[in-house]
């Protein structure tokens, strides 16, 4: 399967991007058989040197603005990263932009496709009662390990005492992996609590990024990413989902994989046009992290908040 060619095709109304033809649902499985979810990976920065350092000042900032309790650190982190936005809003990702001050009493949260469970053990540190979903049984392995409750399956497959009992569910991408964007959509919603919070992040076909490399952008990703839905698109969707006030956030400094991966691709691909997109990826990344640092959605990918009515 991996060494197949894929064509992904872009819709001419909203930009989004979808492959066609796709594997059908008993291929598409085995992609995922040595996929990146299924280790467990540590949250555990640098203790000496200027790693070290730099580990203090982002576990000081994490702790003042997601409540976490992390040592060592220091809170000099606070004032360090609010004079460099770039990477504040990069930290603000890590957290999901879940922060105290809009969920005082913190609540339940779901991770729809959460992997090896590494944000919900981050969101556990930040004080939230946590329960994932992911269709790998590797994946969901790798949690159990950790003690962390997921359930294994779709959202299809979302036990019936789910209904309506999150405060926040979040899906940091995921949704590039379903055949209908919109059907996932208003599954989450019927998850969620009145007043709760949808989180979502994935690839934005819009980006420059996906304008420079087009067919070698590295977030192409097939034929695990069957529809990439543009934020024009995920807007009306989630509105279309009953969702209200779907807000698209500032990425931050984020794009040096993207770009060093695009690039191996275009070396790869050949041609003089590819070998020069090549040679300007480190021009490219840094003009996609000042593009995601000031334009709400304009990143690499689109990473967006809508909340449910508090009445229907």
């Amino acid at each position: 399967m991996h060494d197949e060619t894929w064509h992904l095709c872009r819709c001419a109304a909203c930009h989004s991007l979808y492959l066609d033809p796709r594997p059908d649902a008993e291929s598409l499985p085995r992609a995922y058989e040595a996929y990146y979810t299924h280790e467990e990976i540590k949250d555990s920065p640098s203790t000496s040197g200027l790693g070290g350092l730099l580990g203090r000042l982002v576990q000081g900032y994490l702790n003042h603005r997601f409540g976490m309790v992390r040592q060592p650190a220091s809170r000099w982190g606070v004032a360090v990263f609010h004079a460099l936005p770039p990477l504040r809003q990069k930290l603000d990702y890590y957290g999901r932009h879940l922060y105290p001050s809009d969920f005082p009493q913190r609540g339940r949260l779901l991770d729809v496709g959460c992997g090896n469970g590494s944000f919900l053990a981050r969101a556990a540190e930040m004080g939230w009662q946590v329960n994932g979903l992911d269709p790998d049984p590797a994946a969901v392995a790798v949690c159990a390990g950790q003690n962390l409750h997921v359930v294994q399956g779709t959202l299809r497959d979302a036990p019936a005492g789910w209904t309506g009992q999150f405060d926040v569910v979040t899906m940091s991408h995921s949704i590039e992996h379903v055949t209908d964007p919109g059907l996932e959509l208003n599954r989450v919603f019927g998850l969620l609590r009145p007043g709760g919070v949808l989180w979502l992040a994935c690839p934005n076909p819009d980006s420059l990024g996906s304008r420079v490399y087009a067919r070698v952008w590295r977030e192409l990703h097939p034929p695990y990413h069957l529809v990439i839905p543009s934020a024009r698109q995920l807007s009306r969707l989630l509105l279309d989902a009953g969702f209200v006030g779907p807000v698209p956030l500032r990425r931050g400094a984020h794009a040096r994989r993207m770009m060093r991966e695009s690039a191996e691709n275009a070396r790869h691909a050949g041609g003089v046009s590819m070998q020069a997109r090549a040679l300007l990826a480190p021009l490219i990344r840094v003009m996609a992290d000042v593009v995601a640092s000031v334009v709400p959605g304009g990143a690499e990918e689109t990473v967006i908040m809508a909340r449910r009515p508090v009445q229907p």
